[in-house]
């Protein structure tokens, strides 16, 4: 079997979209990675995100069920036939998923859905709901991951977990790498993680961990000090940590807070990002700063760009909406899982629901998940990176092309989305 050697690959494992990435092939599948983290690692070798001994099942058919009993093999041209004769009668179009598609598959996917009612549920939702009202409200700057490596002095993380969501964020980018002005790496930044629980983010950078009904107050105590006021800790938190942050915060030349998720698992989240953008904002008139979002899905980036670009926020059809709890299904509706699995997050009365209305599930994926299980029609795709080529969209905001590392059978998302959409625009 023919073996070679390719090298500076880009990694779609997550939203660092790593572009330094080596690989041993043989045949179709890839048996050596070299600068890969774990996750990154594990979608080239084809294992589970979070179980490396096991294999993670490919999607390697298209089908359809017939009835509550079999399914049967399709051709992917009928299952993409069986998916528009669905979509020809839906009221409202549910999409979920969405942040592991490729751009292109996303612009065709928007074009085709521009009259129609659709509820946008991308995987990474709650995060990309707030971004964009956050940014409504305050637009704080954004930078460069490059920019981040060569600059930052102080690195905050902000309710997120790098470790568990970007591996190769703190190694190539943001804590450890040597850059133009950081030449020690890490000993030439001062790195925080700030949290509403205790993390191993803590063997890595200054760790605190607040009570999630004081995150607010814990934000508006540190823009009250830093702008010259007496500094008053949110009972239970220490006033001595509170100015080691803020003393690293005022000897810095270049600020970088990334936020996650975690403030958004409380009802009070919204208000946290709001105080903290508005920190931000405060903070930059000092020094650069920046708020970067961390998402974990490659192109969740990718998505909120074509959305908003394409003018998804004035769309009176369209509504983002960052949690899939929040969905009530009605009668009409046609669930578009778009390389994602919202089977693993519906709850009892969501999926009754689907049961009750006898609401269509058509799915587009790479991998065998408990959607594909559950879907009335599967649409059978490649992994983007290896089986077909595709554009993302990194965390920063800047595309890269991740390209086929072999040449097979398998169809790229955009070339089913295009043939989903092109005769119902005729």
């Amino acid at each position: 079997m023919t073996r070679k050697t390719l090298t500076s690959l880009v990694c779609c494992g997550c939203s660092c979209l790593c572009d330094d990435i080596d690989a041993v092939i043989e045949g179709d599948r890839v048996v050596e990675t070299a600068n890969a983290c774990r996750w990154g690692a594990a979608r080239f070798l084809g294992l589970k995100k979070f179980s490396h001994a096991l294999p993670r099942a490919r999607c390697r058919s298209s089908r359809q069920r017939p009835d509550s009993r079999g399914r049967h093999d399709l051709s992917l041209a009928e299952a993409v036939s069986a998916c528009r004769d669905h979509l020809f009668f839906a009221r409202r179009v549910v999409a979920y998923g969405l942040g592991q598609m490729s751009l292109d598959a996303l612009q065709l996917l928007m074009a085709g859905l521009r009259d129609w009612e659709t509820l946008w549920i991308p995987s990474d939702g709650p995060l990309l709901q707030a971004f964009v009202e956050t940014y409504g409200r305050h637009a704080p700057a954004l930078t460069s991951l490059e920019c981040v490596r060569n600059h930052a002095d102080v690195v905050i993380f902000w309710g997120a977990n790098p470790l568990r969501s970007t591996p190769r964020l703190l190694s190539r980018y943001a804590l450890f790498p040597r850059g133009r002005f950081t030449e020690r790496g890490a000993e030439d930044r001062k790195a925080w993680t700030v949290d509403i629980q205790t993390t191993e983010m803590g063997r890595v950078t200054e760790l605190m961990t607040i009570p999630p009904d004081q995150e607010k107050d814990f934000v508006r105590a540190l823009r009250r000090a830093h702008a010259g006021l007496s500094l008053e800790a949110p009972a239970g938190l220490s006033a001595k940590t509170l100015s080691m942050l803020l003393k690293d915060m005022e000897a810095s030349r270049y600020r970088v807070f990334f936020f996650g998720r975690g403030p958004l698992y409380h009802a009070g989240g919204e208000a946290v990002l709001d105080e903290l953008a508005s920190w931000v904002t405060e903070l930059g008139v000092s020094a650069p700063t920046f708020l970067m979002p961390l998402p974990g899905d490659f192109n969740s980036m990718g998505f909120l760009q074509v959305f908003l670009s394409c003018g998804g926020l004035a769309n009176p059809l369209w509504r983002l909406q960052g949690d899939v709890h929040r969905w009530e299904p009605r009668a009409g509706d046609v669930l578009l899982a778009l390389s994602g699995d919202c089977f693993w997050f519906l709850t009892d009365d969501q999926k009754r629901a689907l049961r009750k209305h006898r609401i269509p599930v058509l799915a587009l994926s790479a991998h065998e998940t408990m959607t594909t299980a559950e879907a009335d029609v599967v649409a059978a795709v490649g992994l983007q990176g290896l089986d077909v080529s595709g554009r993302a969209t990194r965390l920063d905001g800047i595309s890269l092309f991740a390209e086929n590392l072999w040449n097979g059978e398998a169809v790229s998302d955009e070339a089913v989305v295009r043939d989903l959409f092109e005769p119902l625009r005729a």
